[in-house]
């Protein structure tokens, strides 16, 4: 097991546990488990101290992170307005009087409970999935109950460590409370060399480090010139704040409680344009213990770009601590300067925003360098901004969809989000919320292992062969084969079957069970049935008649098993009962620039509901070079707007990874260039126009240019006298040069 290995190469004493057993102490002091019982509302949560039992919880870096969510997963808070709360958002409800007292007394009772329980060993006899979230109540119970859990509170990291370790595969780990994971995994672990003779809180460290969730500190440029030239730096170095003053007139104050999604869609609300959301967006994404430098940035001898570093500072509290309101400034949050030397930097000015974060590790070490060596925060990271509550019987929500846009835009990429949304969206809300791209991939690549995800990918020559059934050749006749769509519809089927039904065996008998029962009308229940995808890429691509079939009827949401007009049909080759289960999703990806969606057959437009992915060109801001490469995509996509339509823009994926001039010369010369012909026909006008003008001569500034033909030389006496001397030819240069791209935008 790599796990073992790795752990035996592990040296526990850089684990730095001391601070953990400290901070764990100190939290005991200050509650004592013999006064929770009688603790009152106002020490429990308030917004007049931080001094209370959710304060400690949450921002005194006490073991490991709880961040991110919304104040209701304490099950009681205190809002801005000084009043208490349970839920949030639609379901937020006001607690006074006796009812608040009548509620805290529960929750009180409820967390004792578990704690009792949990000294006891019946930690299988906890209940979860209350208001109280049971990511919060796992960290109650590491702090009273440290024999039995470890410092690790993230359901999607320790279904990921419950998965490495085969943790009893008769069950969904995603149905297992994160308490209750949590101890069977240390469990296992202890029973484990070297991790037997290891500290709780050093097998917490380690397989934190070990699976690369370790929450770096976040590294900002923040700029000071509002408006352009009113310089505000003096008051942000004066008085230990940095700002930003886009929607100036709007205080934030009473949206912090809200959750993350909703923060941003009132960000949406009151922004007008792009960059002042972009600019809030990273504003309130700021977190205590990030590091921020004061930036300009300007063109030296119209030629070098220059980034002019004037201070160097760490933010003291998270937004919904730190923020203030200031007519003057706008949006503030409180810094602690460490120095204030100017230092320039050339070749980096390309760094425009009000607010880039930095992250690429060369610009880092150049701009922070000296404080990286700290820049790794405490276990309070982002993670687990989702709750941790367990959905026993999750909504299906749409099971049809076609994600669309142009060449380059990220349909596939997209897949893997939104599969794992499907399969398990508190596992995918909490990923997503850590930004970790490689334990998404993981996850779905172990989905995929699993069977719960199909891949294929659609062509004009893919028959209903293919999908659903068809004869094929065994050598000596012919017999029924199952298509990759109707092997997966089986497979979710038989999960639909009551469990005592269940004999588990290779495919033909799963899918006899799952035949049998529907002739002996046998209820199906889907509720806790584990979910199937199938990704059928490119699925503009075939004859939707031919390959689809009878499915078309089945495709709707109404027609499958269990639902209002169910409908079950005989299959032509087979003769077998057929019929599409709730629990099976259909993921398509359609380029745009292939066929329109306007084209595309009117019976499957209407079974699928369509998510358009467009170019990003913000994903390119912070590309490592002097050229700005997403104000180029996005003049590049205006003109062919205009001059062609939107189907046909060029996606911001071409360009990721691109980290030189010279790579983006040769996206340009290899990709980008060709699907220009290939929209305009050769129409080096139009393309001409798309890429910022046509050069006269090879000099000019320009990737295309034109080359005069020498009519008279090329044909000879009266074959030439009919031709125009003005005749041109249109050339691509060979060696693109930054002048050349930035002809695109200037």
């Amino acid at each position: 097991m790599k796990l073992i290995e790795k752990a035996e190469e592990y040296d526990p004493s850089i684990a730095k546990v001391k601070e953990l057993i400290k901070g764990r102490e100190e939290f005991i002091t200050r509650f004592p488990i013999e006064q929770l019982s009688a603790i009152p509302i106002t020490e429990y949560a308030s917004i007049h101290s931080k001094d209370t039992f959710i304060y400690w919880l949450e921002r005194k870096n006490i073991l490991a992170g709880i961040g991110g969510g919304n104040s209701s997963k304490f099950g009681i808070y205190c809002a801005k307005d000084g009043k208490y709360y349970r839920g949030y958002g639609n379901n937020k409800i006001l607690l006074e009087g006796e009812e608040l007292q009548t509620r805290f007394n529960t929750l009180k009772t409820y967390i004792l409970d578990a704690i009792y329980k949990a000294k006891s060993g019946r930690i299988e006899e906890i209940s979860t999935g209350g208001e109280l979230w049971d990511m919060v109540l796992l960290k109650i119970l590491n702090i009273y109950v440290p024999e039995h859990f470890f410092n690790i509170y993230s359901k999607a990291v320790l279904i990921q460590i419950a998965e490495d370790l085969g943790l009893d595969k008769t069950r969904s780990l995603k149905d297992i409370s994160c308490i209750h994971l949590n101890s069977e995994i240390l469990k296992v672990l202890k029973e484990k060399e070297p991790f037997a003779s290891w500290d709780h809180m050093v097998i917490g460290r380690f397989l934190w480090q070990t699976y690369k969730v370790e929450s770096k500190k976040g590294l900002w440029l923040v700029g000071y010139n509002y408006g352009g030239n009113q310089s505000v730096i003096k008051r942000f170095l004066d008085e230990g704040i940095i700002g930003v003053d886009f929607v100036g007139n709007y205080d934030f104050t009473d949206d912090l409680e809200l959750a993350d999604d909703d923060l941003e869609l009132k960000i949406e609300e009151v922004t007008t344009e792009n960059k002042e959301k972009r600019a809030l967006l990273s504003f309130f994404g700021m977190r205590k213990g990030d590091y921020v430098a004061l930036k300009s940035t300007y063109v030296k001898n119209k030629k070098t770009s220059i980034l002019k570093i004037s201070a160097i500072g760490i933010v003291t509290e998270d937004p919904d601590e730190g923020y203030r309101f200031d007519s003057e400034l706008g949006h503030t949050l409180p810094v602690e300067w460490l120095d204030q030397d100017e230092v320039e930097y050339e070749g980096l000015g390309y760094m425009r925003r009000t607010i880039e974060k930095v992250s690429k590790h060369d610009v880092a070490q150049v701009i922070f360098g000296k404080y990286l060596d700290d820049a790794i925060a405490p276990l309070d990271g982002k993670a687990g901004v989702a709750g941790n509550k367990v959905s026993k019987s999750l909504p299906f929500g749409e099971r049809n969809v076609v994600l669309y846009g142009p060449p380059g835009t990220g349909k596939t990429f997209h897949v893997v989000d939104f599969s794992l949304n499907i399969l398990d969206p508190d596992r995918f809300k909490e990923l997503k919320a850590m930004d970790n791209r490689q334990l998404m991939k993981e996850a779905f690549r172990k989905y995929t292992n699993r069977g719960q995800i199909v891949f294929t990918t659609i062509h004009p020559s893919y028959a209903y062969e293919d999908l659903i059934e068809g004869l094929k050749s065994d050598g000596v006749g012919f017999v029924v084969k199952d298509g990759i769509l109707k092997r997966l519809a089986f497979e979710a089927l038989y999960h639909g079957l009551p469990e005592e039904q269940r004999v588990d065996g290779g495919y033909e008998q799963r899918k006899k069970q799952v035949l049998d029962s529907l002739q002996e009308n046998i209820p199906f229940d889907f509720g806790r049935a584990e979910r199937f995808v199938i990704v059928m890429d490119e699925i503009n691509r075939g004859n939707v008649s031919k390959v689809f079939g009878e499915l078309i009827t089945l495709l709707e949401h109404d027609k499958r098993l269990n639902e209002d007009n169910e409908t079950i049909v005989t299959l032509p080759y087979s003769g077998e009962r057929f019929v599409l289960p709730p629990n099976l999703y259909i993921i398509g990806t359609m380029n745009t620039a292939d066929r329109s969606i306007a084209l595309m057959d009117t019976a499957l437009r209407r079974r699928f509901s369509f998510v358009e992915m467009m170019p990003d060109s913000n994903l390119l801001a912070n590309a490592p070079m002097d050229l700005q490469l997403d104000q180029l995509l996005e003049t590049m996509n205006q003109r062919i707007e205009v001059l062609y339509d939107r189907d046909h823009a060029i996606g911001h994926a071409f360009f990721i990874g691109a980290q030189t001039i010279e790579e983006v010369a040769e996206v340009f010369l290899r990709k980008v260039i060709p699907l220009l012909q290939e929209y305009f026909y050769d129409d080096w006008e139009k393309i001409g126009m798309v890429l910022g003008g046509i050069g006269k001569q090879e000099g000019d500034p320009y990737i295309v240019y034109k080359q005069s033909l020498p009519i008279s030389k090329l044909f000879k006496g009266a074959d030439a006298a009919n031709l125009s001397e003005a005749a041109v030819r249109y050339r691509i240069k060979t060696k693109l040069k930054i002048e050349d791209l930035r002809s695109i935008y200037d």
